[in-house]
């Protein structure tokens, strides 16, 4: 797919912000054995680079059997994904994971300096890797001023869920 479609899939994503969120499936956390490695890499990854005090930094780590994707909508209706980094505002994806890296996969997206307003989180579930186009564990991790968010969940296969998390900054 080139540079065209994604942005027109894209397009076509974040408008469904406009709609409630989708439900994504149960929830991994009632299965341990799935959810602890994507707690780990999360972990694991809060602790590579260390950041400006007042950083937003969401990050998403997902297993081997799908390429999901991490989208952030900014304070001013921008979002930062695989098609549009860094944003106006300076929010920055450190890479876009996909079924050729290794898993557990941990996609981030940094604020450095980031704007008063609400922030939407959104998960995209676009292609399995495994072929068996099952349901996909997630956790997702907001870190700002020392405060950490955990948040775990299931994407479904094929759908977009523009909203699984909003937050306000001050």
């Amino acid at each position: 797919m080139g540079r065209t479609q994604h942005i027109a899939r894209a397009t076509l994503l974040l408008s469904a912000l406009a709609a409630p969120s989708c439900a994504t499936g149960p929830d991994p956390a009632a299965d341990p054995k799935r959810a602890a490695p994507l707690s780990e890499a999360l972990s694991q990854a809060s602790r590579e680079v260390p950041r400006p005090p007042g950083a937003l930094v969401v990050r998403l780590a997902f297993g081997a059997g799908a390429d999901l994707d991490l989208y952030v909508t900014d304070a001013q209706r921008e979002t930062v994904y695989f098609a549009n980094s860094p944003s106006r505002s300076g929010g920055r994806l450190d890479r876009d994971r996909t079924c050729a890296d290794a898993a557990p996969r941990v996609e981030t997206v940094v604020f450095e300096y980031p704007a008063s307003g609400r922030y939407r989180i959104g998960v995209d579930y676009p292609k399995s890797c495994d072929g068996r186009g099952d349901p996909a564990a997630y956790a997702l991790l907001v870190e700002r001023e020392g405060a950490k968010e955990v948040r775990e969940g299931s994407a479904a296969p094929g759908r977009f869920a523009p909203v699984v998390l909003e937050l306000d900054l001050p």
